[in-house]
């Protein structure tokens, strides 16, 4: 997003405030989005730091403070875009739409993309003018979808499943519902997804889709080596409990983009409640050898945190406090999703009939970003489009073994989802119709 202050600011920043600046940029990349706010609201005489922060609180949820922020800065630039956008964004989550509407008017005149046509279809649509806000939605979803059409419904990064075998039951990952727990992706089907993803320009891979654990697959680091000396950037996501020390260093010298972790618990009885079949101080050395050895290297080693139950918000502070003292530096937590309808978490929202913690009105509006740029491959071929959720292959669009990619996303049966898309309404596409991650 644009900045609304070297507009107004034409000297340099004081060295204190450029600090605070990128100590807080550091802060919000990591999640830490409370301490964040609070260095830069004790710069709140500077534009720019009151434009992040005000950013930042329309992340938290604390609209009126972010509503406050934005006005004063359109005060000192009164045409500035993004500033105008934030405050229409503001009113709109308190239920003010038509004091957002002139607003987004404007902006839409101004620059008639996608951004403005959904901010602007959404203020409508609150404000009880449907028929407008329908026909403007329905403009933003084909501008996003136009961006995957220019390039043929090609993906730009795959998702790949080399162990259908799990080891540990996850009280968040819906293995109620899995088919099957076994099976390893078999080395020519590797080198066929390697091919299919060269042949179309996909540069990115991530060693994990649907379900499974990767680290258990007995060719795990002939795979990962095959695929970075191809030159593709190659990510892995882990439990950490198949690893040892040594196993551990092999996977840090591979080259690899990322290395993630899925670790949520604060002491051995929080942990090995939600990873069921894990054993604690193993995974915590796992974990701390894994940092060490990732260290000062170009792989990004990251723990991803879930945190699930009604609780959730005590359950990621509790987790990302234990992990930083460990050493951990780069921790993400997120909601627990229901995994495309097959699990339950939190509390019901009425307007979408899905149980979950995460409130999806707005966002339900709008095409997955992930299903149109990235695709999944199961272990035997089968390519799914859902690269997330999909464990059973509900969302099945072919096999790599028997098409081309291109042929296969090109084809009738994920045209039929991306076109459920454009036209707003999936009731009819398994797992789209429950998810609750509708952007990806």
């Amino acid at each position: 997003m644009a900045s609304p202050a070297h507009a107004q600011q034409q000297l340099p920043f004081p060295p204190h405030v450029a600090q605070a600046l990128a100590s807080a940029q550091k802060l919000a990349a990591n999640q830490k989005l409370d301490e964040a706010e609070k260095l830069l609201a004790a710069h709140s005489q500077y534009p720019e730091c009151v434009f992040r922060r005000s950013a930042i609180l329309m992340t938290l949820e604390r609209w009126a403070e972010a509503e406050t922020g934005f006005r004063a800065l359109l005060k000192l630039a009164p045409n500035n875009f993004d500033c105008a956008m934030g405050l229409a964004g503001a009113l709109i989550e308190q239920n003010r739409a038509q004091e957002a509407l002139p607003l987004l008017e404007a902006a839409y005149k101004a620059k008639p993309d996608g951004r403005t046509r959904y901010f602007l279809g959404i203020g409508l649509d609150q404000a009880g003018k449907k028929e407008r806000a329908a026909a403007l939605l329905a403009e933003a979803r084909a501008h996003v979808i136009a961006q995957s059409e220019k390039r043929d419904l090609l993906p730009t990064e795959l998702y790949m499943q080399i162990s259908r075998r799990c080891n540990l039951r996850c009280a968040m990952c819906g293995h109620e519902v899995w088919k099957s727990n076994s099976g390893f992706m078999e080395m020519d089907v590797f080198d066929r997804i390697l091919d299919q993803a060269q042949a179309n320009g996909i540069k990115i891979l991530h060693i994990l889709s649907g379900q499974g654990e990767p680290m258990l697959h007995p060719h795990v680091f002939e795979m990962l080596e095959k695929a970075v000396g191809m030159g593709f950037s190659v990510g892995i996501v882990t439990n950490g409990t198949p690893l040892t020390q040594e196993r551990c260093e092999k996977l840090g010298k591979l080259g690899l983009a990322y290395i993630q972790f899925s670790f949520a618990g604060w002491d051995k009885e929080s942990y090995e409640a939600t990873y069921v079949g894990s054993k604690f101080e193993r995974t915590l050395a796992n974990l701390r050898t894994m940092q060490d050895t990732t260290r000062g290297t170009n792989t990004n080693f990251m723990v991803k945190a879930v945190c699930t139950g009604d609780n959730w918000a005590e359950v990621r502070d509790k987790t990302r406090a234990f992990l930083e003292g460990h050493g951990v530096e780069k921790v993400f937590t997120v909601i627990a999703n229901n995994f495309g309808g097959n699990v339950v978490h939190g509390k019901f929202f009425e307007d979408h009939g899905v149980w979950s913690l995460k409130n999806i009105e707005h966002q339900r509006r709008m095409p997955c970003r992930v299903l149109l740029r990235a695709v999944g491959v199961f272990c035997d071929g089968t390519v799914t489009a859902c690269a997330c959720y999909d464990s059973n292959a509900e969302l099945k669009i072919g096999n790599i073994m028997d098409n081309t990619l291109a042929e296969i996303r090109q084809g009738a049966e994920f045209r039929k989802i991306v076109d459920a898309f454009k036209c707003g309404d999936v009731s009819g596409i398994p797992m789209c119709s429950k998810c609750d991650d509708p952007f990806g």
